[in-house]
C-alpha cells in the first residue's frame, strides 16, 4: 500500500499563527501514515509534479493572494483528486480576488463582530460518509471570532452557529451560518472549518477532533489511483 503525502502550505498574516496552528495537526497526519511536507511559500503551487503526487493540501495562509498560475494549478490538482482542507481565515479569508479558488472552497469570509464572542456550535445530524467527521460530538460552546460567511448549497454542512443581532445592527433577525462543511470538487474532497483564529481555539477538544478527522477525510484514499491533472 502506498504512502500518502500531505502538503502543508502556511504563512500570510501572523495574527492567525499559521506555524503554531498547523503544528498542532502535522503529528496526527504522520501517525496516520502521511509523509508531510511543509512549505512556507505559495510558490509550492507552481510545482505541478508535487501537487499531482500530493493526497492532501492543508492551506493555512490568511490574507494571501495566489497568482493566476498558482490558483489554476491548485484547483486542477483538487479536481484530479488531491484533497484540500483548512480552517478559519487561512482558507476562507484569503485569495479574495480568485473566483476559481472561491468556488472550490465553497465559502468566503465576510465579517465578524468585534472581539471574541460566546456562541454555540450546533452539530448537524450524522450524514453518511461525511458524518464520520462529527460522529459522537454534540453541540458545544466556544469563545472566539464568530465568522459570517457566504456559501452555497453544494456544501454538506456538518455544523452551524447563529449570529444574533446586537443593538444598532442593520438586521433584526438571528442568522444561521455554516461553521464546518465538506464539498466535492471534481474528484477531490474539500473540508473547511471556520473556527481556528488561534491555537487555543483549535485545542478545544471537539474542534480538535473535527479538524483532525476532516483532514483525514479530505485526503485521497490510499487505494486511489494518482493521476496528473489534464
Amino acid at each position: 500500500m502506498r504512502t500518502r503525502r500531505a502538503l502543508v502550505v502556511r504563512g500570510g498574516w501572523e495574527g492567525h499563527d499559521p506555524v503554531g496552528c498547523t503544528d498542532l495537526f502535522t503529528p496526527g497526519l504522520e501517525r496516520d501514515g502521511f509523509e508531510v511536507t511543509v512549505r512556507e511559500d505559495l510558490a509550492a503551487y507552481e510545482d505541478t509534479d508535487l501537487l499531482a503526487a500530493t493526497d492532501l493540501v492543508v492551506h493555512c495562509w490568511s490574507e494571501g493572494e495566489l497568482t493566476g498560475t498558482q490558483e489554476t494549478n491548485l484547483v486542477r490538482a483538487v479536481e484530479a483528486g488531491t484533497g484540500f482542507a483548512g480552517w478559519h481565515g487561512g482558507v476562507v479569508a484569503t485569495n479574495a480576488g480568485h473566483p476559481l479558488y472561491g468556488r472550490m472552497v465553497g465559502g468566503r469570509f465576510l465579517w465578524h463582530p468585534e472581539g471574541f464572542q460566546d456562541f454555540t456550535v450546533h452539530v448537524a445530524a450524522a450524514q453518511e460518509g461525511d458524518g464520520s467527521i462529527t460522529e459522537g460530538i454534540r453541540d458545544y460552546e466556544v469563545h472566539t471570532e464568530h465568522y459570517c460567511v457566504l456559501s452555497d448549497s453544494l456544501n454538506t454542512v456538518l455544523a452551524t452557529s447563529v449570529l444574533t443581532p446586537a443593538p444598532g445592527d442593520p438586521w433584526d433577525e438571528p442568522v444561521e451560518f455554516p461553521v464546518v462543511w465538506t464539498r466535492r470538487w471534481g474528484s477531490g474532497r474539500v473540508f473547511v472549518c471556520t473556527l481556528g483564529h488561534r491555537v487555543a481555539d483549535l485545542t478545544v477538544p471537539q474542534t480538535a477532533a473535527i479538524v483532525g478527522r476532516g483532514l483525514t477525510w479530505a485526503a485521497r484514499s490510499r487505494d486511489a489511483r494518482v493521476t496528473r491533472p489534464p
